[in-house]
């Protein structure tokens, strides 16, 4: 290996010999092995597994990529400092580093992988791999190790124990950790990603649940914050690939890219970007649940910055209200004398149990996958069947499937005995927060519809005396900006709007025949005899009758949305 050698000591490297006394061996960094050549399935993007110990004698393994060595190699240096190796100070000792992890040249080959999550039928994880491998080993291949990901700590009956068991008879908390169990199972079955918003005041145990959840894949040190750019958000998301992501507080979100960052996580894929040689970066992707608090949800944060809410968003983001009851996001305080003292309990429990139920449900998942898959199926249809709601909108029944998709996986995790909780616990759990959001959301309707009643309301809420002129008045009164007239039917105002401007300023934003369906079923807008959508109306500007739309005042300011 290039007079290089190694012993209990470190490095060493023994120059040549140029006179009669053999060369003193310089020291280049502490004990520092190179284990296994490693690349991708295209054999590109080569890299060494380096194994090293730090000064507490701990061991530590890194698939580093042989691309850091370009330039300077201060990258890859930075990284062993910060893991623990000790290297010689100065020019010759970086140099003496660098030639030597170059010259290395073991037996051993592995396969790497960039991306967390799963690699065929393995799963992937920073520091190991579950499910074994018909050919070669396959490790995850970082620029710096990701140490506080995916940390374990305790072992799954500790995490039973101290944690699962308090989940029984909470429906928030059951429902987070089935949503952090139906994770991996997504790209196995083929469905999208999800996001959760548990939106309550503040102080009532949303980030406790949150905690409880993150606590089947690590420690608190895997909790985000909402508070990032898109750039941060998609780095961060794709390291939770096939995983959960917990981010908190969401009003910490610009409103102005929320709309965006819900589409951009639920997609699973970043931005295409270009390189400084102006070719296409390779994009980021992922697969995901994502669990969010907040003590807004996401169509009020979109609504303060002026945009308007789609169906998509409460489809892609689903707002759950928190709490259930009296005592915050719990129901069930297992003999604590306070919600205040079981959230701290549990988010104790939490930092020192965890990251052993993700890995043990996986393990038992890779075990018979086409098996496991058909249950969760089975279990699926299940939960759909019994909770479908009649003449439910499209919307709402998609939303379901990813309700039963993770009532199954708190199911399936039951049955393999990662829970230890009852049979029914999980999918009871995903229907009082199913019901929930339903009964918050309003009704099984479209969304759009009830964004589009909103809107409409609040146009008249706004402008029913400033645009409008009234019919028969002697006032000589202008209207500015008019949009139309009124006047007093059966005690009740009647609205007559001009065509461009209930095109333009009524329904801005929207589909015109959708808005028409949607306010003439509610009856707020009254065709003719004809069922034409417009109406023949004699108004003061024209001589003759003029073609506009007619709302019923009683109907609008009486009707709920």
């Amino acid at each position: 290996m290039d007079n290089f050698f190694l012993d209990k000591e470190g490095v060493w490297f023994l120059p040549l010999k140029t006179g009669e006394d053999p060369p003193t061996p310089i020291w280049v960094c502490s004990p520092l092995e190179i284990l296994a050549i490693t690349r991708d399935h295209d054999n590109e993007n080569h890299g060494k597994l380096l194994r090293f110990i730090d000064y507490d004698g701990n061991e530590h393994r890194w698939p580093m990529p042989m691309e850091l060595l370009a330039g300077d190699g201060t990258g890859y240096r930075q990284t062993l400092l910060s893991g623990g190796v000790q290297i010689k100070e100065g020019k010759q000792g970086r140099e003496l580093l660098s030639r030597y992890i170059q010259s290395a040249n073991p037996k051993a080959r592995m396969r790497c992988v960039n991306r967390l999550g799963w690699y065929n039928d393995l799963y992937i994880l920073p520091n190991s791999t579950i499910g074994a491998s018909a050919g070669e080993d396959v490790v995850f291949q970082a620029h710096i190790p990701l140490a506080d990901h995916h940390e374990s700590k305790g072992t799954l009956f500790e995490w039973q124990e101290h944690i699962a068991k308090y989940c029984v008879d909470n429906s928030r908390l059951g429902f987070c950790v089935s949503v952090g169990l139906a994770s991996p199972l997504l790209h196995l079955l083929g469905e999208e990603n999800g996001g959760y918003n548990l939106r309550g005041p503040s102080s009532g145990g949303k980030t406790t649940a949150l905690r409880v959840a993150l606590s089947i894949y690590g420690g608190e040190k895997m909790l985000h914050s909402w508070r990032a750019t898109s750039n941060g958000l998609e780095s961060i998301a794709a390291l939770h690939n096939d995983g959960l992501l917990c981010l908190d507080e969401l009003g910490k979100l610009d409103p102005k890219i929320a709309g965006e960052i819900a589409y951009l996580l639920v997609n699973g894929g970043g931005k295409q970007r270009s390189d400084k040689s102006g070719y296409a970066r390779i994009k980021q992707f992922w697969r995901l649940n994502f669990l969010s608090s907040g003590e807004v949800g996401l169509p009020d944060l979109i609504r303060q910055s002026g945009q308007k809410v789609r169906g998509g968003h409460e489809v892609r983001v689903v707002d759950i209200p928190a709490f259930p009851g009296q005592l915050g996001i719990f129901e069930y305080l297992h003999s604590l004398p306070s919600g205040d003292v079981f959230s701290r309990m549990l988010c104790a429990n939490a930092e020192k149990y965890h990251g052993t139920a993700g890995r043990a449900f996986i393990g038992e998942v890779v075990k018979d996958i086409p098996k496991n898959v058909e249950r969760v199926r089975t279990l699926i249809d299940e939960f759909k069947n019994e909770n479908s709601p009649i003449n439910a909108d499209g919307q709402v029944l998609r939303v379901l499937n990813r309700f039963a998709l993770i009532a199954a996986a708190g199911t399936l995790a039951t049955e393999l005995g990662i829970t230890k909780w009852p049979k029914e616990e999980a999918m009871w759990a995903a229907k009082q927060c199913f019901e929930s959001w339903l009964k918050n959301r309003g009704g099984v309707s479209a969304q759009e519809g009830h964004e589009i009643l909103r809107q409409v309301r609040h146009y008249f809420e706004q402008h029913g005396d400033s645009r409008f002129t009234v019919i028969g008045s002697m006032d000589d009164h202008k209207t500015i900006n008019r949009a139309g007239y009124k006047k007093m039917v059966d005690n009740s105002w009647h609205y007559f709007i001009l065509p461009e401007s209930f095109k333009q300023d009524i329904c801005c934003g929207f589909d015109v025949q959708i808005a028409i369906e949607i306010l003439v079923e509610k009856g707020w807008l009254m065709r003719d005899a004809e069922g034409k959508n417009t109406r023949a109306e004699n108004l003061p500007c024209s001589n003759s009758t003029t073609r506009c739309y007619r709302f019923d005042g009683s109907k609008i300011f009486s009707d709920e949305i």
